[in-house]
């Protein structure tokens, strides 16, 4: 993103271009990556697209898991005057629940990048997130708040929105990309990229507040004062602490993916675990995502330098504090929009969209831990593929997308895995 003398609006605006340029895609030249090997490849009988509970028309899809090995849908209904009702449905015995509403009639933020979520802290306590615009304005300044719900029984009943990270009091402040993880059954950590310092210095940082069930907050922690400006973060709980990921950026507009880790009861200094080295004058809004099984850790991203996109994994078996080599999961014509979920078995589903011929497809691919991979299986394609988020449950792996054709439809799978 080129950061000088203009205005954050036009700003993002680049960005959006950018990704719709990567979505029409170009074929890259060769294929960097581990051979397929039998016995690794996922099965294509175990994918079966299942039914939504969504209803046509919404928006901005985001599944996430539970500690009961559920998992919660999340998405947005658009109603008139830009404003919309957040909505969930949880996925438990193979069957989704009674679709709720967490909040309406609000200006929620509708970048896809930027999805709602709700994060389990027990079958109890749920805590939802979201970002909102301060005005419904379409002209309006960029500024946009993060906001929380809380529900103490499962979902039946939310509090009140209750405002994490303010907006309103600084001119062009934006707050979104959030993520969060839960810590234990009354607390929750929120990450998220904060623009309060835009004006000034034309930078934007990735802060962190803790959450609690009793709508308590802490005080906010700057992670990072640096960071790529519209990418989406992620967040994981390991056996050694949090990790938290996400585009950085360095002069020169070097934008690789950086990671912070909470270490004795602090955060370390940001580190790029594998850098790229990619040059961008506009965010790519492509970030990164991450799973955890204890310490066994699988990162994955997006990534162009040299104009050459590419998804890339690797792992951690220490929590983050080192991650071996990275391997290339695509065959060529990467978008990115990465997903990944580390199976019982130390390997690692990723999940990403790839162009063809001007048609997204949605693909997967098992990839071990020596980086042996099997062959991509192709999930689901069509002429507008959203972002996909997917996440482990009792079942298998749940993953959500939206296609919008003319209209947006919200879908949803199942992949059964070992």
């Amino acid at each position: 993103m080129k950061r000088r003398g203009l205005p954050r609006r036009q700003l993002l605006q680049n960005s959006a271009a950018f990704a719709a340029a990567v979505l029409a895609g170009s074929a890259v030249r060769g294929f960097v990556g581990c051979s397929s090997r039998r016995g690794v490849s996922l099965e294509a009988g175990k994918w079966r697209e299942i039914s939504s509970p969504v209803p046509a028309g919404s928006i901005s899809p985001r599944v996430t898991p539970q500690p009961d090995k559920s998992a919660v849908l999340s998405w947005l209904e658009p109603q008139e005057e830009r404003k919309a009702s957040l909505r969930f449905s949880i996925w438990r015995d193979a069957r989704w629940s009674q679709p709720g509403t967490i909040a309406s009639g609000l200006a929620f933020s509708r970048d896809q990048a930027s999805a709602p979520g709700v994060v389990g802290l027990s079958p109890s306590n749920l805590i939802a997130y979201w970002s909102q615009r301060v005005s419904t304005d379409q002209q309006s300044t960029n500024e946009i708040a993060l906001y929380m719900a809380v529900s103490s029984d499962g979902g039946a009943h939310w509090a009140a929105p209750m405002l994490v990270n303010r907006a309103a009091a600084q001119p062009g402040e934006d707050n979104a990309y959030a993520s969060a993880v839960g810590l234990d059954d009354q607390h929750a950590q929120f990450v998220w990229l904060d623009g309060r310092d835009w004006e000034k210095s034309k930078r934007v940082q990735l802060m962190s507040r803790v959450v609690s069930a009793e709508e308590q907050i802490s005080e906010m922690r700057l992670l990072d004062p640096d960071t790529c400006t519209c990418c989406s973060t992620a967040i994981a709980r390991t056996s050694s602490g949090l990790l938290v990921v996400y585009r950085g950026h360095k002069s020169k507009n070097i934008r690789d993916i950086s990671l912070v880790r909470s270490v004795d009861g602090g955060w370390s200094e940001p580190h790029i675990p594998h850098p790229d080295d990619w040059h961008i004058e506009a965010c790519p809004v492509n970030g990164p995502h991450l799973d955890a099984r204890e310490s066994h850790t699988a990162l994955i991203w997006f990534t162009a330098p040299q104009d050459q996109p590419a998804v890339k994994l690797a792992f951690s078996h220490d929590g983050g504090a080192q991650f071996a080599l990275a391997v290339r999961l695509d065959t060529g014509k990467a978008v990115g929009r990465a997903q990944v979920a580390v199976l019982r078995d130390g390997s690692a589903a990723g999940f990403w969209l790839e162009s063809e011929g001007g048609v997204a497809r949605l693909v997967a691919r098992r990839v071990r831990y020596d980086g042996s991979m099997g062959a991509p299986l192709e999930l689901a394609r069509g002429a507008n593929l959203g972002y996909p988020h997917a996440a482990r449950t009792a079942g298998g792996i749940l993953v959500v997308w939206s296609e919008r054709n003319p209209g947006s439809q919200v879908h949803a799978g199942l992949l059964q895995t070992d």
